[in-house]
């Protein structure tokens, strides 16, 4: 990537988290940032911490099938180092058979690079296909993967290519997703596993990850963020841990330690993944919504599509409960009520703020 085209990134990204307009399932956020990094060059590295003070603008999109975000960042280090870094992600959630009800087809995109004030620039490339077999609160995939880097002190493109698998989870206000990402680069086999577990918690947010790459560099990694939201569209961030060397952009492991302020237009969803937009099926026009909830002896359905009056569901021989609606293509937002009092978003929906100190589900129709 042209260090032309990562400072266009940053700009698009910055007026659009700055002007965009209201828009169905759309968001954006910036954060204000203090950080400190230690990058690790080579066993035993001394190198001392680095102060920063970074912005990062950042830009969600979920719309019908599609899913997109678009963020940058750019931080100021001492003796007037600087870094810019662009990144961009898109999935298409497809259904492949529609007689299949728990099977969906998943191609996912991603684009990234990055330039520093000595003149060093790097870029990278991801493609995934992921078939996944997904439930209301439990899933998983199976698909393939391809990636590419470049970097301004190499001749050529790195490529790696391997298969990858996950599975996700969803219970209550905590989700979970494992994934395992074997690659060959360079004539090697590099074995890759990650995981992260996130929750919500009144006013906080909280995510935890780790990692682990096998031989030959036979590294480790985790850390975690934690987010106060001290307003609807305001929060103070903690965040610290370590991260891993990107092998195909020839950038290095760290650890670091940061604290800011981070501004939003909405207080985000935790998502399990893009696994966790919650399935239906068509039938003569119509989509059949089926959820579990535990204990209820009688459960309605308010969403924009009803004005937010309540329609029952039917319980199902299978102890679920089910409706048939009829809708038209977009993000629609809901909640169950459950035996006439308790509005709740079911188990594997991604909930969003309602903006009246609760949460309300979003169903994704293409």
């Amino acid at each position: 990537m042209k260090t032309e085209s990562i400072s266009l990134t940053l700009l698009v990204t910055a007026g659009l988290a700055v002007g965009a307009s209201p828009a169905s399932a759309q968001r954006w956020q910036v954060d204000l940032a203090g950080n400190s990094v230690k990058y690790d060059t080579a066993p035993n590295d001394t190198t001392r911490r680095i102060a920063s003070a970074s912005v990062a603008p950042l830009i969600e999109w979920n719309r019908r099938s599609v899913y997109a975000t678009l963020s940058g960042a750019f931080a100021a280090f001492e003796a007037s180092d600087w870094t810019s870094q662009g990144h961009g992600d898109l999935s298409w959630l497809f259904v492949p058979d529609r007689s299949l009800r728990l099977v969906r087809g998943e191609m996912v995109g991603s684009a990234d690079g990055s330039v520093h004030s000595s003149g060093y620039r790097t870029a990278g490339t991801r493609g995934e296909l992921r078939l996944h077999i997904a439930g209301t609160s439990t899933g998983f995939w199976v698909g393939a993967t391809a990636g590419t880097g470049w970097t301004s002190s190499s001749s050529g493109v790195t490529t790696a290519v391997g298969p990858t698998a996950g599975v996700w989870g969803r219970r209550r206000s905590w989700t979970a997703t494992a994934v395992w990402t074997p690659f060959r680069l360079s004539g090697a086999w590099f074995q890759q596993t990650e995981g992260r577990v996130t929750t919500s918690l009144g006013p906080v947010d909280a995510t935890a990850y780790a990692g682990w790459r096998g031989a030959p560099d036979r590294i480790s990694w985790g850390g975690g963020t934690i987010s106060f939201w001290v307003a609807r569209q305001a929060a103070v961030v903690l965040s610290g841990g370590s991260y891993a060397s990107d092998l195909l952009q020839a950038l290095p492991r760290g650890r670091y330690l940061s604290a800011g302020l981070r501004l939003s237009r909405d207080r985000p969803s935790l998502w399990a993944g893009s696994t966790a937009r919650p399935l239906y099926t068509r039938a003569a026009g119509e989509a059949e919504l089926r959820f579990s909830v535990a204990g209820a002896s009688r459960v309605d359905l308010v969403a924009d599509w009803t004005g937010w009056q309540p329609v029952s569901l039917e319980r199902m021989p299978d102890g679920q409960w089910a409706v048939r609606v009829s809708l038209t293509s977009g993000v629609h937002r809901f909640n169950l009520v459950v035996d006439g009092g308790r509005w709740i978003v079911p188990a594997g929906v991604t909930a969003v703020d309602d903006g009246f100190g609760g949460h309300t589900g979003l169903l994704v129709v293409p």
